[in-house]
């Protein structure tokens, strides 16, 4: 049996990128009758207050679908074999809400000190400037000018 599950005040992000879907007797690749890859696609579903992480099986390639992606689930079902012991999760497209998010760009390198910097202290993590901003007092702070 399946259960529609209206998605409407449903929030979804992609939560790893689709995998191909593997025949649990062969360990092949699963295809389509047409040929086509299936995929698994794993998702975190939010509602506000709540989230759950889901999995299900989606013909055709995912490659649009990337880590940090929100996403519209389109006919969203819980199913359910009649014994109840075995249920899975299944979909018929899983659209982008937006472009793929960019991919992580590194940092740019940290600046060298500054010369004439007690190089002592930040070589042990301290802040080279921190002495040079606490030698003259500040104005409202003790020991500083009123």
């Amino acid at each position: 049996m399946r259960f529609p599950i209206d998605t409407s005040q449903l929030g979804f992000t992609v939560t790893s990128p689709p995998i191909p879907a593997r025949d649990f007797a062969t360990k092949k690749a699963k295809v389509t009758e047409d040929g086509q890859p299936v995929m698994v696609v794993n998702l975190l579903a939010m509602d506000g207050t709540d989230s759950t992480k889901i999995k299900f099986n989606l013909p055709g390639e995912q490659r649009h679908l990337v880590p940090g992606q929100p996403v519209r689930v389109e006919g969203l079902c819980y199913g359910m074999a009649k014994d109840g012991d075995v249920r899975w999760w299944s979909a018929s497209a899983v659209v982008p809400l937006t472009a793929a998010p960019a991919q992580a760009v590194s940092a740019p390198p940290a600046p060298s000190a500054p010369s004439g910097a007690d190089t002592a202290g930040g070589a042990r993590g301290r802040n080279p400037l921190a002495s040079a901003r606490h030698s003259s007092p500040v104005p409202g702070e003790p020991g500083g000018e009123s």
